[in-house]
């Protein structure tokens, strides 16, 4: 039985949305497939101005109007808010996601759900706006979900590949996120509960 993989970024809204969806699709399905988180670089260089809050980013880099951004900022909300998640993304901060990305894998090899995992980094993010650029903020994470070698990992470059080689594969047929792929099978984008549960009923019978 194939894995479903849910690429995603740490950065991206919809992307915790999705993963919450994701994982009551396959709950309402009764899928025994295991649910792989891969690592998708929004900005695979980094922000050009990092520790700055969306809102202003929206606005002074990406084009939008004031009454544009408010109306996807409260969209985002309202979508996270109907599956219990507390968005904040007007003072979201923008940071460098791979050493977030780096601490996932490190999370992943040392056993811990990769619900939980990428959940604690998405809540420090757009719940608490907490600066995951900053390593004491990673430092805290880290603490919060008991992993271990953290200095290691933020001091050197442990699963800087594995991250790089998710994204790269992501390059090829990926254009946005979030997306899961089910044996080759691809559903990108903001989808509801319902439509991935029936995504995956068909992918598993296809295959």
């Amino acid at each position: 039985m194939a894995d479903i993989d849910l690429w995603a970024d740490v950065r991206c809204p919809w992307c915790w949305i999705g993963s919450r969806r994701l994982r009551e699709a396959v709950r309402r399905v009764r899928s025994k497939t295991r649910v792989r988180h891969r690592s998708y670089l929004l900005e695979p260089n980094g922000p050009r101005t990092p520790g700055r809050p969306m809102a202003a980013i929206a606005v002074e880099e990406w084009g939008m109007n004031t009454e544009q951004w408010r109306a996807k900022s409260a969209l985002i909300s309202a979508e996270g808010h109907r599956e219990g998640l507390k968005i904040n993304i007007d003072t979201a901060l923008t940071f460098d996601s791979r050493p977030a990305h780096r601490l996932l894998k490190l999370a992943d090899a040392q056993g811990i759900n990769g619900h939980t995992s990428w959940d604690a980094v998405f809540d420090a993010h757009f719940r608490h706006n907490r600066d995951l650029g900053d390593h004491a903020v990673l430092r805290d994470v880290a603490t919060t979900l008991g992993l271990a070698d953290i200095d290691s990992l933020l001091s050197g470059t442990d699963f800087a590949e594995d991250v790089w080689a998710d994204h790269h594969e992501a390059e090829r047929n990926i254009r946005s996120v979030p997306t899961v792929v089910i044996g080759g099978q691809t559903l990108s984008g903001s989808r509801s509960t319902a439509e991935l549960a029936e995504f995956i009923t068909h992918a598993e019978a296809t295959r």
